[in-house]
């Protein structure tokens, strides 16, 4: 297997979409939308967040030599821990600044 991954594949598509969700959110805050709506779109920013944590998982499981002590999935599942212990007010406080850098 290549040291690079293909712009197709999961992880990149879910990497671009967790991106979107985050300048969706930013602009909401900039936006002035209601509580409901940027808690709305705080939630969306944490399943995209989860599911490239997935992707990245099913990627390690399918090259598992990319990943032969283990160090990648346990930095996945520490990663995946926070985003699961987040609620919507912190997702903000982290993530709702538009000079946060859009890769997370």
């Amino acid at each position: 297997m290549p040291a690079w991954v293909s712009e197709h594949s999961e992880p990149v598509r879910k990497r671009n979409l967790l991106e979107k969700r985050l300048r969706r959110l930013q602009a909401a805050v900039k936006a002035g939308e209601s509580a409901t709506r940027v808690a709305h779109e705080a939630e969306k920013l944490r399943l995209a967040a989860l599911s490239l944590i997935k992707a990245k998982r099913a990627l390690i499981r399918e090259y598992p030599q990319r990943d032969p002590h283990g160090r990648q999935s346990r930095n996945l599942h520490a990663e995946e821990q926070r985003w699961l212990a987040l609620d919507a007010v912190a997702i903000l406080e982290e993530y709702a600044q538009p000079d946060v850098p859009a890769s997370l």
